[in-house]
């Protein structure tokens, strides 16, 4: 199976161990959440044979669920930020508008949608850090995702696959500046531990609201 929510990967010049700088936050989140990551994967399945279009809606009516509240409660925290991370939370957290445009055109009743309560915390920037590298890293393997819906149920960015398609040709980019920002946002150990940390529970979370819906 392809995973949706995608693992930080070890690039050549990445640290292979924790303890090494300066990408030791890259090789954690990478290792630590393995656990958490593995068991998301094994519950979110959209790369299946069998997927028929309504339960590519049904997915998408799922993620609308975690997101929307996920997106306010980040879009919350904002005015609290560094410079940097408040800029780059403008660029990314749209993710719930893609979600209402293409559940729209596959004719869901949105307003209707249960909400996640159980949510990761964001009160600070390394929180907000956490939960946004799983997200960002979800967008970065949805880029697959677009490939197979397409190629299974006719449905591209523009009918009701927008979501998973991400930014686009501008995926890729969008990943590296990520990665960068946690590196640059990582001045010590207690920084590196609260990333760490939520970002696992962050895909606790998006596991657990899977599970229960």
């Amino acid at each position: 199976m392809v995973s949706f929510v995608v693992a930080e990967p070890v690039g050549q010049h990445e640290a292979p161990s924790p303890s090494v700088e300066p990408s030791s936050i890259l090789a954690r989140l990478r290792l630590e959440t393995r656990s958490e990551h593995d068991a998301v994967e094994r519950v979110l399945d959209v790369m299946g044979v069998s997927l028929t279009l309504e339960g590519y809606r049904h997915r998408l009516e799922q993620f609308y669920g975690f997101y929307a509240p996920l997106e306010k409660a980040l879009q919350a925290r904002e005015l609290t930020l560094s410079p940097a991370t408040h800029a780059a939370l403008v660029a990314r957290l749209k993710k719930t508008a893609l979600l209402r445009q293409d559940l729209e055109h596959l004719g869901a009743r949105i307003q209707a949608l249960p909400l996640c309560r159980n949510l990761p915390s964001t009160l600070t920037q390394a929180e907000v850090l956490g939960c946004v590298y799983v997200m960002e890293g979800a967008t970065l393997g949805g880029r697959i995702i677009t490939q197979h819906i397409r190629a299974s149920l006719g449905i591209t960015p523009t009918t009701g696959g927008s979501f998973f398609d991400g930014y686009g040709d501008a995926t890729g980019t969008m990943w590296q500046s990520m990665r960068h920002l946690l590196v640059s946002s990582s001045s010590d150990m207690q920084i590196e531990d609260t990333i760490v940390a939520n970002a696992i529970a962050t895909f606790a979370c998006l596991r657990g609201w899977f599970e229960s819906v």
